[in-house]
Protein backbone atom coordinates (compact mmCIF):
# COMPACT_ATOMS: atom_id res chain seq x y z
CA UNK A 1 0.00 0.00 0.00
CA UNK A 2 2.85 2.40 0.80
CA UNK A 3 5.47 2.40 -1.92
CA UNK A 4 9.02 3.72 -1.70
CA UNK A 5 9.75 6.31 -4.37
CA UNK A 6 12.94 7.19 -6.15
CA UNK A 7 11.42 10.22 -7.90
CA UNK A 8 12.71 13.58 -6.65
CA UNK A 9 9.64 15.37 -5.31
CA UNK A 10 8.56 17.26 -2.19
CA UNK A 11 6.26 16.05 0.56
CA UNK A 12 2.58 16.88 -0.11
CA UNK A 13 1.77 17.75 3.52
CA UNK A 14 1.03 21.43 4.17
CA UNK A 15 4.06 23.50 5.28
CA UNK A 16 6.47 20.59 4.77
CA UNK A 17 9.33 21.10 2.35
CA UNK A 18 11.20 17.83 2.95
CA UNK A 19 11.93 15.46 0.08
CA UNK A 20 9.38 12.64 -0.23
CA UNK A 21 10.51 9.09 0.48
CA UNK A 22 7.27 7.20 -0.17
CA UNK A 23 3.81 7.55 -1.64
CA UNK A 24 0.45 5.88 -1.86
CA UNK A 25 -2.15 6.06 -4.58
CA UNK A 26 -5.39 7.93 -3.94
CA UNK A 27 -8.82 7.94 -5.55
CA UNK A 28 -9.69 10.56 -8.08
CA UNK A 29 -7.74 11.28 -11.18
CA UNK A 30 -5.85 8.44 -12.80
CA UNK A 31 -2.33 8.23 -11.44
CA UNK A 32 -2.99 10.41 -8.39
CA UNK A 33 -0.40 9.90 -5.67
CA UNK A 34 0.18 11.39 -2.23
CA UNK A 35 3.88 11.80 -1.48
CA UNK A 36 5.15 11.78 2.12
CA UNK A 37 8.50 12.37 3.77
CA UNK A 38 9.75 10.12 6.56
CA UNK A 39 8.77 12.54 9.35
CA UNK A 40 5.22 13.06 8.08
CA UNK A 41 4.75 9.32 7.56
CA UNK A 42 5.81 8.70 11.19
CA UNK A 43 3.41 11.40 12.45
CA UNK A 44 0.58 9.95 10.38
CA UNK A 45 1.31 6.46 11.67
CA UNK A 46 1.34 7.72 15.26
CA UNK A 47 -2.01 9.47 14.80
CA UNK A 48 -3.58 6.35 13.31
CA UNK A 49 -2.33 4.17 16.16
CA UNK A 50 -3.74 6.61 18.72
CA UNK A 51 -7.19 6.39 17.14
CA UNK A 52 -7.21 2.60 16.88
CA UNK A 53 -9.07 1.03 19.79
CA UNK A 54 -7.11 -1.89 21.25
CA UNK A 55 -8.94 -5.14 21.84
CA UNK A 56 -9.32 -6.16 25.44
CA UNK A 57 -7.27 -9.25 26.40
CA UNK A 58 -10.04 -10.14 28.84
CA UNK A 59 -12.35 -10.95 25.93
CA UNK A 60 -9.88 -13.49 24.57
CA UNK A 61 -9.45 -15.07 28.01
CA UNK A 62 -13.23 -15.29 28.52
CA UNK A 63 -13.67 -16.86 25.08
CA UNK A 64 -11.07 -19.55 25.87
CA UNK A 65 -12.70 -20.31 29.22
CA UNK A 66 -16.12 -20.65 27.56
CA UNK A 67 -14.69 -23.02 24.95
CA UNK A 68 -13.18 -25.20 27.68
CA UNK A 69 -16.48 -25.27 29.57
CA UNK A 70 -18.33 -26.28 26.42
CA UNK A 71 -15.79 -29.04 25.71
CA UNK A 72 -16.15 -30.35 29.26
CA UNK A 73 -19.95 -30.20 29.04
CA UNK A 74 -20.00 -32.15 25.77
CA UNK A 75 -17.51 -34.66 27.17
CA UNK A 76 -19.78 -35.44 30.15
CA UNK A 77 -22.78 -36.39 27.97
Amino acid sequence: MIITTDVKTKCDVRDCKNPAECYFEIKGRVGSKLFLCKQCLEKLTGDVLKRKVPKSPQNAIKRKMEQKREEQYYGEN
